[in-house]
């Protein structure tokens, strides 16, 4: 799949970069720390190959998803969000700085619509089952459960 990614990127001369696994990881990490300190949020975001590949009918499905994701993050990428290989190029992760929820709700719109425009109407059945996005640090907040009252009575 990641030749795959990289040819498509270099056919269209899509202005893409995607990090490698390691940088990606990084990258994440360093954005954590980042957002504690700023108290800040970003979205993270896995698109995993099988799990897309799982929701599609035939292999060209699964290619028109992968030229439709591309297209449009070429058309409407925020410079400031990072892209990489998930761990053994498993998939395609984004971080999208600075944002909550609706910065993948912008994403995912422009995923459709620039797909629904072209007769592919499959994506938003891919968005909407195997992509989940993570907002930091509402997930940490979200896992940590209700808050004890130190002076309250057991």
């Amino acid at each position: 799949m990641k030749e795959l990614l990289f040819n498509l990127i270099g056919k269209y001369k899509y202005d893409i970069s995607i990090y490698t696994g390691e940088i990606f990881e990084r990258r994440c990490q360093e954005e954590i720390i980042r957002s504690d300190e700023d108290q800040s949020s970003f979205v993270y975001i896995e698109f995993d190959f099988e799990n897309v590949k799982k929701q599609l009918d035939t292999p060209e499905d699964n290619f028109t998803f992968w030229e439709m994701f591309l297209a449009s993050l070429h058309k409407s990428n925020r410079a400031s969000d990072i892209i990489g290989l998930l761990e053994n190029d498993s998939g395609i992760g984004m971080l999208l700085l600075d944002s909550k929820i609706e910065g993948w709700n912008r994403v995912k719109g422009r995923i459709e619509q620039m797909s629904e425009s072209r007769g592919f109407t499959q994506a938003k059945k891919v968005l909407d089952n195997a992509v989940r996005p993570i907002v930091y640090p509402a997930c940490i907040q979200d896992n940590a459960g209700p808050v004890q009252n130190e002076n309250a009575t057991p």
